[in-house]
Order: C-alpha cells, then structure tokens, then sequence
C-alpha cells in the first residue's frame, strides 16, 4: 500500500470508531479482514496512525479546528509523523486510494501552530474531563506531564513508521 492509501485507511478506521462507538482495536481488526490485500506491514503502520490520532486528538483537533476522522489523520502526519504541510498537500492529491485534496482551511489547520496558552489538555493531549486533576497535581507542569505520558504510551506501543 502507498503511504496516501494508508492515510485512507487510517481516516477510515477512525471513522467506524467515532461511528459505531467500538474499541480501535476492533476496528482495526475488521479493516484487516475486509482488506485481505493489506500486508502486516501495512496493517501495522495504519493501527499506529490510527492510535498515534487517538492519543494526539485533542492537540490535533485544536490546530485543525474540528475533530473529523480526516482531521485527525492530516494533523499527526505533520505532528507525529513528522510531515511537512507540503508533503501532506502532495499525498492528499485525490489519485486512487488517496485521500481527496486538502481545502484551504485544512491546509491553514495543519499549517498552525498551537499557541503557548492553549489549555493544558490540549498542549498535553489528554482528555478535558482530567484537566482540573492535571493541574492540581501537577501544577504548571500539567501540560509537559500529559504529554510525556502520551510519549511514554508511543514508546511502550513499538509505535513505528
């Protein structure tokens, strides 16, 4: 698979989780048996797209201004992928299995920059509902916490590219 159908993917396994309110790892399941084609390598880098979105979604969707499957997957390629905005212009170009071209709002969303004093659940990416437990216990560091433990999770998953 191209790394344009494994975004695809991604944004479309995402998608079955928001929609049918299901674990990631049963969606990912069910993609790989509706899509024999996927070698392990594909399923592999698509379930760690997949849960790369998950554990970045509230920074991603504060950069990108919405929290939609697509958004998700375009903002972690630049933030946790390390993809340039042009790179990601360049894989989304509507060809075959490609996702369609980027709208300019999109374009400005993995463009952006979260700024300084973005609330601490975001910065961190945790989820909001914790932010007043983060901050009592962790004071100004909130944020840098919430955000080594995503990086801890990454590691402890074997998360690669």
């Amino acid at each position: 698979m191209t790394p344009a159908a494994r975004a695809s993917a991604a944004i479309e396994v995402l998608a079955d989780i928001a929609q049918r309110k299901r674990p990631a790892s049963e969606a990912l399941k069910d993609w790989g048996l509706g899509h024999r084609f996927a070698g392990s390598g594909d399923r592999a880098a698509i379930g760690n797209l997949v849960f790369d979105c998950l554990r970045k979604r509230a920074s991603c969707a504060a950069a990108m201004g919405e929290e939609t499957p697509r958004a998700l997957v375009l903002r972690t390629l630049v933030t946790g992928w390390g993809m340039t905005p042009d790179a990601v212009v360049a894989l989304c170009d509507g060809s075959r299995f490609a996702p369609p071209p980027l709208s300019e709002t999109e374009l400005a969303g993995v463009k952006r920059h979260l700024p300084d004093d973005a609330p601490a659940h975001v910065r961190g990416d945790f989820p909001d509902w914790l932010d007043a437990a983060f901050v009592e216990t962790f004071g100004e560091r909130a944020a840098a916490e919430g955000a080594a433990l995503a990086a801890r999770a990454r590691s402890i998953s074997g998360s690669t590219r």
